[in-house]
C-alpha cells in the first residue's frame, strides 16, 4: 500500500479555488467540497490538495499511475480506474462523478450502452413521480444553474420553438455537429414553415459581437423573438425545445417537454439526436421524441445514480470508497511530484485561455 509510512490511503485532491468565489454558484461549490471532505475524513484517507486553475479541463492528470485516487474537478480525458471526475451537474446542487469527465467527454455520453440495463431497471412509476415532483420544485422556486428574472412577467404566447443558446467557446461546443449560428437559421425557417415562432434566449455568460449581430438582425424577423425571460417560462409555453448541449435542454426534459439535439451529449439519448440541417429540418417539422417513459427512468436514474446531492455525504463516501476498491493499494504517492502536476494544470489553462480569447 502507498501509505508513506502513515498506515493510510493517499487521495489526490484538486481544489477549484476560482468556482469557489463565483457569487452565483460559489456556495454549491463549497458545499460539495465540505461534503467530499467530511466523506475523507470518515474513510480515514490523507489528501494531497492541489490548487486548480480555470481552463485546465483537458490537462492531463499525470498523478494516475502514482496515487491510490485523484478526485479531479471539471476536468475530462482518458479513462483511469483511480480517476474521478466530478463536475455540477444540470440541475443545483446535482453533481456528476465519472472516469472520463463531464457532458459530451463522459463515458455515458461515449458509451452509453453501458448503462441501459440499469436504466431500464428503474421503476416506471417512482421514475415518473421523480421528474413530476422535481420539475413542480423547479418552476415553484425558480431553480436553475444561472440566476433567472422574476417569473410572474407576463410568458410568450404559447406554441412555439425555443432554443437556448450557449457560449460559443464553451469546451462542450465541441460536441456540437452544427454551426450554432447556422442551425439557428435552420430552425427558424423549418419553425416558419409550420407558422410557428421561433424564441431564442442568449446564455447570461456569452460575450460574442458575432451572436450579438446576429441576434440583432434576427430580432427584426416578424416570426423571432429575443428573450430575457426566466427559463422556465420559455419552457412552459414552447411546442418544442431546439438546441445542441445546453443544460437547458435538460431541463425542458424534466419539463416534460419534446427535445430535439444537434450535439453529442451524456442526456442525448432521451432527446431526437440529428447531425445534420436536412434531419434538424425534418425533426422540426414533425418531431418524434423518444418514449416519454424511458425519459423519466433516464432521469431518475441520472439524477440519483450518476449523480449525487453536494450535501449527501454518504453517498459521496460509498462512491469514493467504490472507486477506492477498484485500485490497487501499491502506489507509493510520495513519488508524486505535486509542483509539477500543478504546473502542467497552469500550463493547459493558459493555452487556453489564449486560444479562447483570440480564435
Amino acid at each position: 500500500m502507498g501509505t508513506g509510512g502513515s498506515g493510510r490511503r493517499r487521495v489526490i485532491l484538486e481544489v477549484p479555488e476560482a468556482w469557489f468565489a463565483n457569487p452565483s454558484d460559489g456556495d454549491r461549490h463549497r458545499m460539495f467540497y465540505t461534503s467530499t471532505l467530511a466523506a475523507l475524513a470518515e474513510l480515514g484517507l490523507l489528501i494531497d490538495p492541489v490548487w486548480l486553475p480555470r481552463g485546465a479541463e483537458r490537462a492531463p492528470r499525470p498523478g494516475a499511475d502514482r496515487s491510490d485516487l485523484i478526485i479531479s474537478f471539471h476536468s475530462y480525458g482518458d479513462a483511469a480506474g483511480n480517476l474521478l471526475r466530478c463536475k455540477e451537474s444540470y440541475i443545483p446542487p446535482f453533481y456528476s462523478l465519472d472516469p472520463m469527465g463531464y457532458a459530451c467527454f463522459s463515458q455515458l455520453a461515449t458509451q452509453p450502452e453501458l448503462f441501459q440495463a440499469a436504466i431500464a431497471a428503474k421503476d416506471q412509476g417512482a421514475a415518473t413521480r421523480f421528474r413530476e415532483t422535481l420539475s413542480q420544485d423547479l418552476r415553484r422556486h425558480n431553480r436553475s444553474k444561472y440566476p433567472q428574472p422574476d417569473p410572474l412577467d407576463a410568458p410568450e404566447e404559447a406554441g412555439y420553438i425555443f432554443v437556448p443558446l450557449q457560449v460559443l467557446n464553451d469546451s462542450v461546443a465541441k460536441g456540437a455537429f452544427l454551426d450554432p449560428g447556422e442551425a439557428l437559421l435552420t430552425v427558424i425557417r423549418a419553425a416558419s414553415a409550420r407558422g410557428l415562432r421561433t424564441v431564442i434566449k442568449r446564455h447570461p455568460r456569452c460575450t460574442s459581437a458575432r451572436m450579438a449581430r446576429l441576434l440583432e438582425d434576427l430580432s427584426r424577423r416578424p416570426q423571432v423573438a429575443v428573450s430575457t425571460r426566466s427559463i422556465h417560462r420559455l419552457i412552459e409555453g414552447a411546442a418544442l425545445v431546439v438546441g445542441a448541449n445546453s443544460g437547458v435542454l435538460f431541463e425542458a426534459l424534466v419539463q416534460g417537454k419534446p427535445v430535439v439535439s444537434y450535439a453529442a451529449s451524456d442526456f442525448a439519448p432521451v432527446t431526437q439526436q440529428v447531425r445534420n440541417h436536412a434531419d434538424l429540418a425534418r425533426a422540426i417539422a414533425a418531431p418524434a421524441p423518444p418514449d416519454t417513459g424511458w425519459r423519466d427512468r433516464f432521469l431518475f436514474w441520472y439524477l440519483t445514480d450518476y449523480c449525487l446531492r453536494a450535501d449527501d455525504v454518504p453517498a459521496i463516501r460509498r462512491r469514493i470508497a467504490a472507486a477506492l476498491d477498484r485500485t490497487d493499494a501499491g502506489h507509493d504517492a510520495t513519488d508524486l511530484r505535486r509542483p509539477g502536476y500543478q504546473r502542467g494544470l497552469y500550463l493547459y489553462s493558459l493555452i487556453d485561455r489564449i486560444k479562447r480569447r483570440f480564435f
